[in-house]
């Protein structure tokens, strides 16, 4: 029964850390990922049965002299033909900072990092228990 505790609180524990990734890819890229200005070229909505994405193409040239151009995430259609401010990181050029749906994503990276914390706490309780249980086992037997 315990190890099967131990084991659930593993996945649950990397299940939490999996759920923190990508808002942490995205908050890195917003404090840290290199500084790009872009032109938004299109938007344009597509839709698969309940599920609405947007997606935002453009061209960037970052401050060390390099360009590129594709998908632009955290844009919209207010930003069309216009030049917009872009930090580019492992996932790719990131407008607006931390403006418009960056709160979103770093609570969701709040709730990742407390469940991860939460299942952590779990964990060395559990040991703790297990190590209690096996010192007053091993003074029984003196």
């Amino acid at each position: 029964m315990g190890a099967l505790r131990s084991r659930t609180a593993v996945i649950l524990y990397v299940a939490a850390l999996a759920f923190s990734v990508l808002p942490a890819l995205i908050a890195y890229t917003v404090v840290a990922g290199d500084k790009a200005e872009a032109r938004v070229l299109s938007c344009h909505h597509s839709h698969t049965g309940r599920r609405h994405t947007r997606t935002c193409t453009g061209t960037w040239i970052t401050s060390g002299g390099s360009t590129g151009d594709g998908k632009i995430y955290n844009v919209d259609e207010r930003d069309y033909g216009r030049d917009v401010a872009l930090r580019i990181g492992p996932l790719g050029p990131y407008g607006h900072g931390f403006g418009r749906h960056v709160p979103t994503v770093l609570g969701s990276c709040g709730i990742g990092v407390g469940a991860c914390l939460t299942v952590l706490v779990m964990l060395v309780l559990n040991r703790r228990k297990k190590d209690a249980a096996a010192t007053w086992r091993a003074s029984r037997k003196r």
